[in-house]
């Protein structure tokens, strides 16, 4: 096991027991954590998606034609390269 995955044990393991010294029910720990892990995870892709980061910001990604037909609809002119991002806030404007 390298130290990384160690450190990483470790800190699991004194969660746990902190945890199990106030909860003092190991299934109630054990669904604590695992929402703990899902709540990082969420928070990590809501903060790419704020930042621009990642695949699903949209940030890289072609607009679909799906978003391209409907500002069409809508009479937007359609940039050039248009990203999902942009496309989705164009949108926005001017759909509401």
């Amino acid at each position: 096991m390298n130290m990384e995955t160690k450190e990483k044990v470790d800190g699991y393991v004194e969660l746990y027991e902190l945890l199990n010294g106030r909860v003092k029910n190991a299934e109630v720990v054990a669904a604590i954590i695992e929402q703990i892990g899902k709540d990082v995870r969420c928070e990590l892709l809501m903060d790419g998606r704020a930042n621009g980061n990642g695949h699903s910001s949209g940030s890289d990604v072609p607009a679909t034609e799906k978003q391209l037909g409907y500002l069409r609809s809508l009479g937007v002119e359609i940039p050039e390269r248009l990203s999902k991002r942009e496309a989705s806030e164009l949108i926005d404007q001017h759909a509401g």
